[in-house]
């Protein structure tokens, strides 16, 4: 449904986006300027190249390979400031995903990411940020942006007694492959504000209770139409929650877990745009654990339940069983297999249902060809299935990734992914209405260039 919104609302909308653009932009940039200053003072060629490789359980073989090429920031004092630039060039032979008159383009992104850490005692403070600009060279209509600036603060203020809390800001971009997406002129974009505080009692190896209080909100930006400016208001939503939980570790890496969410979403309007309301209380409750053998074969296994009570009568009492299962194989060192499997309901705004329940399997193969040569590559199957409506789609994913650290700090990434999407009714029609999702494939061939300072 499209409704007319005030143009004057849309128009401070943009102004405010701008605003946070050109402050999270140069914030950014001053850091980056100012470490890579620092490291020019005292940086030697070669010295940080690392040796012997640990292997952390459950570690992917990418992040042992980007521990390998340091430097990594600047030390300024107590601050430890590291920055990063990151250039990609890709080529999308189906930009909307759609099934037909297909359009491709060239996109190109830019990425400056900086972390700011500082340490003092036991306490540690902590930021980071990214800002990442997409460029389209046809479809100019498709630009957008997308930034983090997060904050992070823990510290001990008695024996085993830590304080923790925190705060980000966010803005997003959905993709054109997300099945609930609005049709607008130009992607939909929102913006997403965090925050966070608890304590952490006890002792990480032996048993530790964390506890935490959140609230979050997300607020959609203004969307032009091909027949005007689209309500994205009724997507605007507060969510308030808690986590519980408390870990018994045990005979080193072992440990066993149980984990509580209560919580309470409120949308702003009563009634969506098509008539359904969308706030609700829930619950997610799970106990789970993790098997650690010499980390060579590493196991993680969470189980439990979930709960959703609406305020809309039609959508009423969601509950389902949740299952995270994560497996990692080590039969070399230069070798890992991964997989991942995930049972959830999830909340989405599917025209006549409140979400859907997602089964998902991921499977990782990471090769180290040469040491600074690393093949990635995974496949994913995803099937959705709507609650309250008999309908359901599935996604499946092949990646394969090519990364080669060529220089102190350099590293080059060469990525073909292939997505294909379906709708799995028979009356595939009555499907692509309630899910709103489409059948597609597409192809990305991605070029990376990324500079660690």
């Amino acid at each position: 449904m499209v409704t007319w919104v005030n143009p004057l609302a849309y128009s401070q909308a943009r102004r405010s986006g701008r605003r946070f653009l050109t402050v999270l932009s140069f914030t950014i940039l001053v850091l980056n300027i100012t470490a890579i200053a620092a490291i020019g003072q005292d940086y030697q060629r070669g010295s940080y190249e690392s040796g012997v490789d640990n292997i952390a359980p459950g570690e992917p073989l990418e992040k042992r390979f980007e521990r390998r090429q340091l430097p990594i920031g600047a030390r300024i004092g107590t601050l430890w400031i590291k920055p990063e630039l990151q250039v990609d060039e890709a080529f999308d032979d189906n930009i909307f995903a759609t099934q037909s008159a297909r359009h491709a383009d060239w996109i190109t992104n830019f990425t400056g990411r900086s972390g700011v850490e500082y340490v003092s005692g036991s306490s540690h403070l902590g930021f980071e940020g990214f800002l990442t600009g997409h460029k389209y060279a046809v479809h100019a209509t498709e630009d957008a942006w997308e930034g983090l600036a997060r904050l992070g603060y823990e510290g001990e203020i008695h024996d085993d007694v830590r304080l923790v809390a925190g705060g980000a800001a966010k803005r997003q971009v959905d993709p054109r492959t997300d099945p609930t997406g609005l049709a607008g002129l130009t992607p939909t974009t929102y913006a997403a504000y965090e925050g966070y505080g608890g304590g952490l009692i006890g002792h990480a190896e032996r048993n530790l209770f964390d506890l935490r209080a959140n609230v979050n909100r997300i607020v959609y930006d203004s969307l032009a139409g091909q027949n005007g400016p689209i309500d994205t208001g009724d997507r605007d939503r507060t969510e308030v929650f808690g986590e519980g939980n408390f870990n018994h570790s045990f005979f080193g890496q072992q440990r066993v877990y149980v984990k509580i969410r209560p919580d309470l979403r409120i949308y702003e309007r009563k009634l969506d745009d098509n008539g359904f309301q969308r706030s609700s209380t829930g619950i997610r409750a799970d106990l789970g654990g993790t098997l650690d053998l010499d980390s060579i074969i590493v196991v993680n296994l969470e189980a439990g339940y979930q709960q959703r009570d609406y305020d809309d009568p039609r959508f009423g009492a969601v509950g389902t069983p949740d299952v995270f299962l994560k497996a990692s194989w080590w039969p070399s060192r230069l070798t890992s297999f991964n997989l991942n499997f995930t049972h959830e309901f999830y909340e989405s705004f599917f025209t006549s249902s409140p979400g859907a329940v997602r089964k998902k399997v991921v499977a990782h193969l990471d090769h180290e060809l040469r040491r600074r040569l690393l093949l990635i590559t995974s496949v994913t199957f995803e099937r959705d299935d709507l609650v309250k409506v008999a309908s359901r789609f599935i996604s499946e994913t092949l990646d394969v990734k090519l990364q080669y650290h060529f220089a102190d700090g350099f590293t080059a990434a060469l990525d073909y992914a292939f997505t294909r999407q379906t709708a799995a009714d028979a009356t595939q029609a009555v499907t692509t209405v309630a899910t709103g999702a489409t059948n597609f494939e597409k192809s990305v061939v991605t070029l990376s260039i990324k500079k660690q300072f």
